[in-house]
């Protein structure tokens, strides 16, 4: 588990004819990532496609809103891939011809439906003694109405020269009611419409009884939705009889295998996918092409032309820490992966900068509840744990000290302590850091090179951390440095100019580890914040007593549990990714990225 393990080559060998559905069992598998090998005198795996797209997309842009969606399992034979596309045109057109008719009906539909929403807002809007119906009947008179709907903000509006005018708000804007000459009426519809007022027709069936207009026009756009829902029914049917469906997963996996065909080549009569997958036996592999039924020769580990994508493989806890890593890149075939040692440090860097018991608990039901739905907050469930372990080891339940006893220490009551152990630990986890190094060099088979180069730095920087306690080990800085200087080596062998080198390099890195060691008293200085914090939100809460008491711990609490976690998070972050990784982590390795499926025709652009 601490090493990530690389993918495996494969040359998968298949007719014309069965080319497009091995492509879908490859996507479908998740096991293969796609990689060409220039073949000599190969031949375009697709004929250029362009036109055949170009003119789908634009029936696309006219009727693609009454599709249905394109899988694109389609099971194509490819001998002729124009041919296909040709076809499917063709009954693409024809379906769209059939159904003109339809959309035009259903748009006008959905349309009335519209004018019907704003209808019932109006009569909503309007006070009962609002004649509606008298004012639609006012065809003879030599004063007209009419009535706008404007949408919000509404404009201060203007002396709009109306006999009359009122303005009814509603939560989208307003309706603006006029009565005006039936002369002057035109002109003012031209200036309201420079302030986005659209008019709105009252139908005749509105009657002169203002208590039922919204029974009306409830009853007329259910009959309105009705006549749609049997418009949209028939344009189903069409799609059934033209097998719409089917048209559309075929342009669907065509122009998915033109986005793909840059990693393919082929012969007269044979394809040839090439490429990288997590499958070492290829068990998978053949198991889904022999029950796709493909004619295929596979073959594995042959000629790979390069550094192997690498696959990280952690159980299902620990993929969540993968997040630290991958902030990163991918470890190589030779490197660490750092997803378990970071499963063990994270929580424990954030429990003791977040200790508390109670908010503990509500980050780990956080998680619990959360994490399906947002993976990283996984993370919140093991810091949460960590955060009551340290909650209990410091006496603190919800900022509250005295509900249990300290297993260890209260943080603010011994600053020094708390200190100290965060350089504890900060050492601990350089110390582990510089080991995980010194393994990846052994496995490049260069540990006596790190021994020469690093191994001098690495004994002096422990002397000088542990004559803290033995006054005795700062020998190891001089010895350190003697190894180092005995270690130096230039292409010519040891010189005094490589000692003088090593020498400087050898200081450089040492004030870089103990300066390291030092940030990780940030760990005991954030649990001191905490702890003070705490210590100011149960002092507000003491101070205002009573009810004032349980309001002030709770805000506090949610104070608390949003602000400092966040920060906690980013700091713990930090010191793993620039204290920690830095020390061993190149991620020099690239990541196995599998052959996604065909979808929805959702492409920009036109495939080459």
């Amino acid at each position: 588990m601490l090493r990530p393990r690389p993918t495996t080559w494969f040359e998968l060998l298949t007719s014309r004819q069965h080319f497009a559905l091995a492509m879908q069992v490859l996507a479908a598998s998740g096991a293969a990532q796609l990689e060409a090998r220039p073949l000599a005198g190969s031949e375009p795996v697709l004929p250029r496609l362009e036109e055949f797209f170009a003119a789908f997309h634009a029936l696309e842009a006219d009727y693609g809103g009454y599709w249905p969606e394109a899988r694109g399992h389609a099971g194509l034979a490819l001998e002729n891939p124009i041919a296909v596309l040709e076809e499917t045109l063709a009954r693409l057109e024809s379906w769209a011809q059939a159904a003109d008719r339809i959309i035009a009906d259903i748009r006008a539909c959905e349309a009335r439906l519209g004018e019907l929403a704003l209808i019932g807002e109006l009569v909503e809007a309007v006070p009962g003694h609002l004649p509606l119906a008298r004012l639609g009947a006012g065809g003879g008179r030599l004063v007209d109405h009419a009535i706008f709907f404007l949408p919000a903000p509404v404009p201060d509006l203007p002396d709009i020269g109306a006999a009359f005018s009122e303005l009814f708000p509603t939560d989208r804007g307003g309706f603006l009611v006029v009565l005006a000459e039936r002369h002057a009426m035109a002109g003012l519809a031209e200036r309201l419409a420079s302030l986005r007022a659209t008019p709105v027709p009252l139908p005749e069936f509105l009657r002169d009884d203002p208590a039922g207009h919204a029974a009306q026009v409830r009853v007329h756009s259910a009959a309105v939705a009705e006549t749609c829902s049997v418009h949209r029914e028939r344009l189903d049917e069409l799609a059934e009889e033209t097998g719409l469906a089917g048209l559309l997963n075929r342009v669907a996996v065509l122009e998915w295998l033109a986005a793909n065909a840059g990693d393919i080549t082929a012969s007269r009569h044979v394809m040839r996918i090439t490429g990288w997958t997590r499958d070492p036996g290829g068990a998978e592999i053949r198991a889904a092409l022999d029950a796709a039924e493909v004619d295929y020769a596979l073959t594995l580990g042959e000629g790979a032309p390069g550094d192997p994508p690498m696959v990280l493989e952690n159980p299902g806890f620990l993929k969540a820490f993968e997040f630290f890593p991958r902030l990163l890149g991918v470890p190589a075939d030779r490197e660490v992966d750092p997803s378990i040692v970071t499963a063990l440090i994270a929580p424990v860097l954030f429990g003791f900068m977040f200790g508390d018991v109670g908010q503990g608990a509500v980050l780990v039901l956080v998680g619990l509840l959360l994490h399906r739905r947002i993976p990283l907050l996984f993370l919140l469930i093991p810091g949460g744990i960590m955060a009551m372990v340290f909650g209990v080891l410091f006496g603190s339940v919800f900022s509250m000290e005295g509900i249990i006893p300290a297993l260890w220490l209260h943080p603010l009551d011994e600053p020094i302590t708390v200190l100290a152990a965060a350089l504890a630990i900060g050492a601990g986890l350089l110390a582990l850091a510089i080991a995980l190094d010194m393994v990846q060099a052994a496995w490049r088979g260069q540990l006596m090179r790190w021994m020469a180069g690093f191994g001098g730095v690495t004994l002096a920087w422990a002397g000088l951390l542990a004559a803290f306690a033995f006054p005795a080990l700062a020998w190891g800085l001089p010895l350190g440095l003697a190894l180092t200087l005995a270690g130096a080596r230039s292409a010519e062998g040891w010189s005094p100019a490589a000692a003088g080198k090593a020498a400087a390099e050898f200081v450089e890195t040492l004030m870089r580890l103990l300066v390291s060691t030092v940030s990780f008293a940030r760990v005991g200085a954030f649990a001191l914040a905490h702890g003070g914090l705490s210590a100011a939100v149960v002092g507000v809460a003491d101070a205002l007593g009573g009810a004032g008491f349980w309001i002030a711990l709770l805000l506090g609490n949610l104070l608390i549990l949003t602000l400092e976690a966040l920060v906690t998070g980013i700091q713990t972050t930090r010191l793993i990714l620039f204290e920690f990784f830095i020390r061993f982590f190149h991620a020099e390795g690239r990541e196995f990225r599998p052959l996604s499926a065909p979808g929805q025709h959702l492409r920009e652009g036109t495939p080459s």
